[in-house]
């Protein structure tokens, strides 16, 4: 996502795109590697400890499923959305995310190592302790969610949106972060410092948070005159 001007608003990501007529069903039982599906809803379904290599989906609806702990390998997902899923202990590696939504989401320890983003958006979710190392985001947007002790370790993160979100402990060493906006934020606590924050936007308010991290010390001025 590239900088926003000063007084233009940031964008949000393009939403995933869906077909217009009706998404047909899908079953746990039809997953299997290097399959393809497009146009499905996977709804109630568990598939928690499940294995996926080099799979896909495309304009697809994951609603209320249990993806605890699943292990997917180079999947690709295209204009999909996680409606109330809970995908804790999750690892997805050597994939794609593009126009992908995750709403009201558990999303705890998710581990998203490497990946490639474009046009991805949180909200609502909980998202703490997951792991971005190295992960590389374009257009990246996340509102409202609880990304306390997350790392972001050496991720590429340009023009990300963070609003709203809880960042205690959560870990930005390394990253890159141009352009992103963190006002609205909770920055207390977080791991970063001048590197990362150079080019990122933030809240008059938030400066006494990041002051520590700068070395810099806030205090008022004593009363020292004489008399």
């Amino acid at each position: 996502m590239p900088p926003s001007s000063e007084h233009e608003p940031p964008k949000r990501p393009a939403p995933p795109r869906q077909p217009r007529g009706p998404l047909r069903a899908l079953e746990a039982g039809e997953l299997h590697d290097e399959g393809r599906w497009a146009g499905r809803v996977l709804e109630g379904q568990a598939l928690e400890h499940r294995v996926l290599n080099a799979a896909a989906f495309e304009a697809s609806v994951f609603r209320g499923v249990n993806l605890r702990a699943v292990h997917w390998r180079s999947v690709r997902l295209t204009d999909v959305r996680f409606e109330d899923c809970d995908l804790s202990g999750a690892r997805w590696e050597e994939g794609s995310l593009t126009r992908v939504a995750f709403v009201n989401c558990r999303l705890l320890g998710l581990q998203l190592p490497e990946l490639s983003l474009r046009d991805v958006e949180l909200s609502r979710s909980q998202a703490a302790l997951s792991f971005w190392f190295r992960a590389e985001a374009r257009h990246l947007w996340l509102e409202g969610c609880d990304l306390s002790e997350a790392s972001f370790q050496e991720a590429r993160l340009p023009g990300a949106v963070v609003r709203g979100c809880r960042l205690a402990r959560a870990d930005f060493r390394g990253a890159r972060l141009e352009g992103a906006d963190l006002r609205g934020s909770e920055l207390q606590g977080a791991r970063l410092g001048l590197r990362e924050l150079a080019g990122v936007t933030v809240e008059p308010v938030q400066l006494l948070a990041l002051a520590p991290l700068l070395g810099v010390t806030v205090r008022a001025l004593e009363n020292d005159s004489a008399g």
